[in-house]
């Protein structure tokens, strides 16, 4: 059995700067990849609120951990609580909190609001306050519920997440029948690339193989292929770590019809 990687090509959509070192480890594997983000990430200049003994403050992605420590260099203080997403969260978190306060989703579990909540809830926290650091725009699922709990919550944008509107060669790869590993990581990015697609008047090909890291993501995308009865779709689920990521691009890219 053959089992190198086919010539299929990966195109990687996560933001500048994050795709770097997975695309150079799976060039070295004999794989084609092109990098285009699909959203670009910028900093606010808003406060960052001090964290305090028994506070939890909830960071959904690593751009918010990197977005707060930046301007908030002060060591962590004894008995504050640190929440992430999922797990490529709670390793940025690791620089800078001390891993026995950090809440994440066990390993296997979803990296999603509902499966931090029964985390937190696990941990039986006093009620307090919660300060959720998150982009501009996000959903608000975590915040409503952790109100009906009692706890005070405060939502602090720390950065925004603007669409990048892809050029004609990045489309056109896309769109192309050719075989293609599309790697998305988030709902904002799928809607971004549906905007730079329909704006060139193109559609999504008719094979698919999507790598990602949640199951609405994948339904987006089911929802998509559902009315194309010519469409092929193959969704990979991934956790975020890059060797994670990294074996899932593989793997699927071996699932793809070889080119001669």
């Amino acid at each position: 059995m053959d089992d190198r990687p086919s010539a299929a090509q990966v195109l990687l959509t996560r933001p500048q700067g994050r795709n770097e070192a997975l695309a150079q480890a799976l060039r070295d594997t004999g794989l084609t990849v092109m990098v285009a983000p699909a959203l670009a990430v910028e900093w606010l200049d808003t406060p960052r609120p001090p964290a305090c003994p028994g506070d939890l403050f909830i960071f959904v992605s690593r751009q918010a951990v990197d977005a707060y420590f930046s301007a908030q260099p002060v060591p962590w203080p004894p008995g504050a609580w640190a929440g992430a997403v999922g797990a490529a969260t709670a390793q940025a978190l690791q620089a800078h909190v001390p891993p026995a306060r950090i809440l994440a989703p066990a390993d296997g579990l979803p990296p999603d609001s509902e499966s931090l909540l029964a985390t937190i809830q696990a941990q039986a926290l006093p009620v307090g306050r919660v300060r959720i650091l998150r982009a501009e725009h996000g959903r608000d699922w975590l915040a409503d519920q952790l109100r009906q709990l009692g706890w005070q919550v405060d939502i602090h944008a720390l950065y925004r997440r603007d669409p990048c509107v892809w050029n004609a060669v990045a489309c056109a790869r896309l769109a192309s029948p050719e075989p293609l590993v599309l790697l998305l990581t988030s709902l904002e990015a799928l809607s971004a690339i549906e905007s730079s697609l329909e704006a060139r008047r193109l559609d999504w090909p008719p094979v698919l193989h999507a790598v990602t890291l949640h199951e609405r993501i994948a339904r987006r995308l089911q929802y998509r292929y559902a009315d194309r009865p010519d469409g092929v779709l193959h969704v990979t689920l991934s956790s975020p770590d890059g060797a994670a990521l990294f074996q899932a691009i593989v793997a699927a890219s071996r699932q793809l019809p070889r080119r001669t």
